[in-house]
């Protein structure tokens, strides 16, 4: 029988800055070791022994998830520490005393992709996003042309075994234009194979310094892949290691606010009468609002018609619970609608570019000056790329960015036997949606504060931070044998840097649904009937669950699209 305590493997097995397992301990085994591991580095968790132990984890002894990284062993820590905030939320609202939190490690593994898990009236998987009822909210991706597939993927750079990880964002012409490769291409370059051949050939015509200044002046996203290693030793990895993963403080600066009565609500869930707006594009700060609404949060999601989004997250249970209105910014009435909703809310959550918000009036320190005025604070957060400060903190970023950076895609490569600095991509948008509920793990324990202490607070969380978190060494990596058994069991296609993550996903899905039984177990969704979608719509469920159903955590109400909703304030509890 496997030890509850492993000793460090000899550093460097996946590489430079890794550290592997010399014994496998069963999934749910894991969890629980790292789930002390990272209670006892977040300030101000709890290390109530009862909380601690409450948690169940429970689930096959082998990951699902391709690879050494515990991704999906961390997920489910971060998912058992929302639980444990909510317990402490409903010991103060006096709606229970119960220690007990549930976390199915199946489940948790599922997570990383939910948007691909989506079934409308039994169309799942790519067939999704073509159905009438989805809305198109990126043109270019829709357009399936194969340059912009590919401008998203690894590339050799000039200088050799150093690689990059290009990134079209929203825009793939723009950055595939400073390559010299324009949309007159398209027309003959009509595969995948012959669109990767042709950015690497572009690529290739610059070292790895050069292409990453392009990007930066051009204000677009990419990295060098780096070594785990390598990055800890950047001045950013340097920035972002001087942060906690769950990242938040009091803004002392402020006057002392009294903490603020808890609502009057039927809704016994740990964040009923907590009103959040949700500004943020994208897949991480829609899982966070997500996350939040199924705790029972009241969540207005802000979208702009005019502005491009991701289309695959649409539909899933990124929008379950929300309201979702359109506001232009640009426009002074609409301005002037968010400002209401501002001076209503008890939490914000933005996760566009640090700072684009403040020039537009929305920024922490009108959100202080706003909450000081009413007397009441408020709880702000930033999710991004790359974390609060450093040189690199304003510069947009993706989950596949953030791959590149912290280390996660060369040690993929190294787990494929890649020759050495050669970057593939994680199988699932894990960073994405591991952010998300990182970031609403980071607003809740702000919730928690505000309720015991009063004031106002301000959080952040990165999608750096959180792949930086899986590579620590105290977390370790999984044995080879081990990656190997995973890849046995499920039979796992194998994939290259060219690797575009929604195809990927989809793959590891079919995997699942030929090997295992995994995705068929209806226990791991729930169901809405009549949705703006399709009459059956079905998406993953929440992963956190507790003693009652009457205080765990669900949605009352389907997703919809972006946009769906006329404006309305919040509902006054």
């Amino acid at each position: 029988m496997a030890s509850n305590t492993p000793t460090q493997a000899p550093l460097d097995s996946y590489g430079a800055g890794t550290v592997v397992d010399t014994e496998f301990l069963p999934l749910p085994a894991e969890c629980r070791r790292l789930l002390r591991v990272f209670a006892s580095r977040t300030p101000g968790f709890t290390q109530d022994e009862a909380l601690l132990d409450g948690v169940v984890f429970h689930g096959d002894d082998l990951p699902c998830i391709p690879g050494p990284i515990k991704s999906q062993a961390v997920t489910a820590v971060l998912h058992a520490m929302v639980g444990i905030v909510g317990l402490e939320i409903l010991h103060l609202r006096g709606i229970t005393t119960s220690t007990t939190t549930h976390v199915d490690t199946n489940h948790a593994g599922l997570y990383p992709a939910t948007a691909a898990l989506v079934n409308i009236d039994g169309a799942t998987g790519p067939a999704v996003i073509k159905l009438p009822t989805v809305p198109q909210w990126d043109k270019d991706r829709a357009s399936n042309s194969p340059l912009v597939y590919r401008a998203t993927a690894i590339y050799e750079t000039a200088d050799k075994g150093v690689w990059f990880q290009l990134h079209g964002s929203l825009d793939s012409w723009k950055m595939l234009a400073l390559l010299g490769i324009g949309k007159d291409l398209d027309a003959v370059i009509r595969t995948n194979d012959a669109a990767y051949a042709l950015i690497q050939e572009r690529v290739r015509t610059y070292r790895a310094r050069e292409i990453e200044l392009l990007m930066v002046e051009k204000g677009l996203s990419g990295s060098i892949v780096f070594s785990p290693e390598e990055w800890r030793r950047t001045e950013m990895g340097r920035s972002l290691s001087r942060h906690p993963l769950i990242n938040y403080r009091q803004q002392t600066q402020c006057p002392r606010l009294e903490p603020p009565p808890c609502p009057e609500t039927n809704d016994r869930r740990p964040l009923a009468g907590i009103k959040v707006v949700e500004l943020v594009r994208i897949i991480a700060g829609s899982a966070a609002g997500a996350a939040l609404a199924s705790m029972g949060a009241e969540v207005i999601r802000v979208n702009s018609s005019k502005l491009k989004d991701y289309t695959p997250a649409q539909p899933s249970s990124l929008m379950a619970g929300k309201t979702t209105i359109d506001l232009n910014l640009e426009d002074p009435a609409d301005h002037e609608k968010l400002l209401q909703l501002f001076e209503q809310a008890d939490v914000i959550l933005q996760g566009y570019r640090l700072g684009s918000l403040e020039r537009r009036g929305f920024g922490l320190q009108a959100a202080l000056e706003m909450a000081n005025k009413r007397g009441k604070g408020i709880i702000y957060v930033d999710e991004n790329c790359y974390g609060p400060d450093g040189y690199y903190a304003e510069r947009p970023g993706w989950q596949q960015v953030a791959d590149a950076a912290a280390g996660s895609s060369y040690v993929m490569g190294q787990s494929f036997g890649c020759p050495p600095d050669q970057g593939v991509l994680p199988s699932l948008p894990i960073s994405d949606m591991s952010t998300g509920i990182l970031t609403a793990l980071t607003i809740m324990c702000a919730i928690r504060d505000r309720m015991k202490f009063g004031g106002s607070y301000h959080g952040h969380a990165s999608l750096v931070a959180y792949n930086m978190a899986t590579l620590d060494p105290e977390v370790r990596l999984y044995q080879r044998e081990v990656v190997q058994k995973i890849n046995d069991k499920y039979r796992f296609p194998e994939w290259s840097s060219d690797a575009h993550v929604a195809p990927l996903y989809y793959s590891i899905l079919d995997a699942w649904d030929k090997h295992s039984d995994l995705i068929k177990d209806e226990k791991y969704y729930v169901h809405f009937s009549d949705s703006v979608f399709g009459n059956d719509l079905r998406v993953l469920a929440p992963v956190v669950q507790y003693a009652e159903q009457e205080y765990s955590p669900r949605w009352d109400s389907s997703p919809v699209p972006f946009c769906h909703h006329q404006f309305r304030l919040f509902s006054q509890v």
